[in-house]
């Protein structure tokens, strides 16, 4: 037992090395987003503005999609180095002359706030002058941030209709930026090759929203758009966080005069798409760590390869972790031996465990075995006459009793534990159970190397094995039940035989198979030890729970207490009892297209929902990403359950 509990501790050490010695690319998560310079023009060769906001490494070879506030751009200025390594690019165009559909939605501020300085005249001007002179087949829509959220130019390509909407925009009293910025996402379409941005322009905090900024940046990150925000005299400070979160930038005004600017730059950044193409990561057990230069400017994403990453969040720059250890752990063959070596440790340990707990005649079978007559002049070794044998063991079987028999459960588990026909005593069960739990969770978090992850696997180990112990209780009372009818007719042809009831029973338990024999030969052990066979079997029928031994129990008692032909009498109950198990197998058959319906009709809205969200993630996660998404789905959780709890009254038909 001590090599067993070394090897495990070893290999436990050995996983953790491996662990630690794993390389970055396999080691570390991708959880922030990439993010380029603070957007402004530098006046340096190359662009201001450079976010990446789309890898897609599904394809060889992988494509990145680019913001900058130019897109006139060659290819020999691009510079891309991957893992350390400089990569030839393969090519690089703009989305407009590749065809792809580019949607812009701007969104504008319209309260009173901007008559000051005649802002917003300036800012429909600018917009109307942009749209304008957006190219061909970009798709504008416009919506008013006013007292509410407004629609006032629905997705078109009709610049010149759009642009003379926008001039007719007039004022409001308050600015609901965050609903309207949630409005405009409404109105991105769900192409997967489009390219969508929010150009919202703002003059001040938001006003009367019923949102806040991070709502407002869910449902921006659900349609995979990105925010351009326009800040004037400081605006709203949540658009920057949207902007960065989105994958887009923020451009400032601090005068009136520098609004137009601003928006042109805006506008620039949103009206297109740089798609650069080269030979990076596209096997899916390869990270891809990048940094993009276009003359001065500069953005460093990373990404996993073989899968389309359109969500800013993915593209962290990972820093590269220099490995330590021997070489051979950051191997895939090193790793997955040292997973399976602490496996192993650990089934030794627990192996072990349950030696001590289970080695030895000190088990409930093995101590009423010296008296059953089979054993007779065997002796037990005094090793094995306790069956926990160390200090530390002692107490915690100790602790777990008494924090058990404090709480009222003890008898319960002990219970459970017969009926399993388990040998352990309760406090032996319920530390050898916290310590499989612990060691269980333990090495769930080496696996998943996620705190979530581990819990949520403990979880799993505490409820299976408390699950397997019931339904091996479940299962022996079910075989102990379809045995009664055959012992009962067994016990009366011994009646019948001029056998008496002690050793008619004492004759059908070493006859009849377990756990009927098993329970059998218990009753008749107590009564050597000087106890009534009524109150054996009693006892047998209240630890079982089973009402049909009850009642076989009963009718022995009365019997043996007014007289009468018992073996007639135990026929007629075996044969009641066999016709009320074809009664119950009639009833079950008429049932059964009853149950079958509950079920289909159970699994139906999961089993729907879950297809539906293989075909369209976004339409089903509105449900978990907003209040009233919530609300219909607990509505339809406590509908689930009253229609399930009435079709189960209906069907259950008690025999």
């Amino acid at each position: 037992m001590l090599t067993a509990l070394l090897l495990a501790m070893l290999s436990m050490s050995w996983l953790s090395l491996s662990w630690l010695a794993t390389p970055a690319n396999a080691q570390e998560g991708l959880d922030a987003p990439a993010q380029a310079d603070d957007g402004r023009p530098t006046g340096a060769a190359g662009p201001g503005v450079l976010v990446v906001h789309r890898v897609d490494a599904s394809v060889d070879p992988v494509e990145i999609s680019v913001l900058a506030d130019t897109y006139d751009i060659a290819s020999e200025s691009v510079n891309l180095v991957e893992d350390g390594q400089p990569v030839a690019v393969s090519s690089v165009r703009t989305a407009n002359d590749a065809g792809r559909p580019v949607e812009i939605v701007y969104v504008i501020d319209t309260s009173r706030r901007l008559a000051t300085g005649d802002v917003l005249a300036k800012i429909k001007e600018a917009v109307a002058a942009d749209i304008r002179a957006l190219p061909a087949g970009v798709s504008v829509s416009v919506v008013a941030a006013a007292n509410s959220a407004t629609v006032k130019v629905t997705p078109t390509t009709d610049h010149e209709a759009a642009a003379s909407s926008v001039e007719a925009i007039d004022y409001s009293q308050d600015a609901t930026l965050f609903n309207a910025i949630d409005r405009a996402a409404s109105l991105v379409t769900d192409r997967s090759e489009a390219f969508a941005t929010v150009v919202a322009i703002s003059g001040g905090p938001d006003l009367g929203s019923s949102i806040s900024a991070l709502d407002a940046a869910r449902a921006v990150g659900i349609k995979k758009a990105q925010l351009v925000s326009v800040r004037y005299a400081g605006g709203e400070s949540g658009l920057s966080q949207i902007s960065a979160s989105a994958g887009g930038t923020s451009f400032g005004a601090n005068t009136a005069a520098e609004v137009g600017p601003a928006i042109a730059q805006a506008t620039a950044v949103a009206g297109n798409r740089l798609l650069i193409t080269y030979p990076g990561a596209t096997s899916p057990s390869v990270r891809g760590d990048a940094v993009l230069t276009i003359g001065s400017a500069q953005a460093a994403y990373s990404y996993a390869g073989g899968m389309l990453q359109d969500r800013v969040v993915a593209l962290a720059p990972v820093a590269a972790i220099e490995p330590g250890g021997p070489a051979f752990f950051r191997t895939e063959i090193g790793l997955y031996l040292a997973v399976g070596l602490a496996f192993i440790g650990l089934s030794l340990a627990v192996f072990a465990a349950g030696s001590l707990f289970l080695s030895g005649e000190t088990s409930l079978e093995g101590l009423l075995d010296r008296y059953s007559g089979e054993q007779i002049g065997k002796e037990l070794d005094d090793e094995e006459q306790a069956l926990v044998q160390t200090a530390l063991v002692r107490r915690a079987v100790e602790f777990s009793e008494s924090f058990a028999e404090d709480r009222g459960f003890l008898n319960k588990v002990e219970e459970l534990l017969e009926r399993a026909n388990m040998p352990l005593r309760p406090g032996e069960a319920m530390s050898f159970y916290l310590a499989s739990v612990f060691i269980g969770s333990a090495f769930s978090f080496i696996l998943t190397r996620s705190l979530f992850g581990a819990l949520f696997l403990t979880i799993i180990i505490a409820v299976s094995i408390i699950g397997f112990v019931r339904f091996k209780a479940s299962r022996r009372i079910r075989a102990f039940e379809k045995q009664l009818p055959d012992t009962l007719q067994l016990l009366a042809g011994t009646l019948r035989a001029g056998y008496s009831l002690p050793q008619g029973l004492e004759a059908v338990s070493h006859e009849i198979s377990d756990p009927m024999g098993y329970e059998l030969r218990r009753v008749m052990t107590e009564a050597r030890l000087g106890r009534e066979i009524e109150d054996a079997l009693s006892s047998t029928a209240e630890r079982l729970s089973s009402a049909d031994f009850a009642w076989a129990v009963m009718a022995i008692g009365i019997q043996r207490e007014v007289g009468g032909n018992l073996n007639e009498l135990l026929m007629t109950v075996s044969d009641t009892m066999i016709a009320r198990e074809r009664l119950h197998g009639e009833v079950a058959a008429l049932t059964a297209e009853g149950k079958m319906s509950a079920i289909i009709l159970g699994g139906l809205p999961p089993g729907l929902g879950f297809v539906m969200w293989l075909m369209n993630p976004d339409y089903i996660a509105v449900l978990f990403s907003r209040t009233l998404g919530h609300v219909f789905l607990g509505l339809g959780f406590v509908s689930a359950a009253i229609g399930m709890a009435w079709m189960k009254k209906v069907i259950t038909i008690n025999v």
